[in-house]
């Protein structure tokens, strides 16, 4: 997958500024897979001990929650939405929209 498609800005402000990408709460995730397989962006992988991690946070689009709702036990989780809106509209302000 290509990385730099990955990364591309949001609203131009540069993906790597934005914290939008999911967590995994350990304890509940069984590792069935399901979450790496409905990204399409590549942001989860295994890791060495076959655990589903959050390998290319970045790599989230930016307010997608698809994976989430493939979790059988509800181990995703995503910012909130509310709280995440007041964190773009003071990126914004560092990044002003382009005329």
């Amino acid at each position: 997958m290509d990385v730099a498609e990955n990364l591309k800005d949001y609203l131009g402000i540069p993906r790597r500024e934005i914290p939008w990408y999911p967590t995994i709460d350990q304890e509940l995730c069984t590792s069935c897979g399901l979450c790496v397989n409905a990204c399409k962006h590549g942001t989860y992988e295994f890791s060495d001990d076959n655990k589903v991690i959050v390998a290319n946070p970045y790599h989230c689009e930016v307010f997608c929650e698809s994976c989430k709702f493939q979790c059988p036990v509800e181990a995703i989780s995503f910012p909130n939405r509310g709280e995440f809106k007041l964190i773009i509209k003071d990126l914004r302000v560092n990044y002003p929209p382009k005329d």
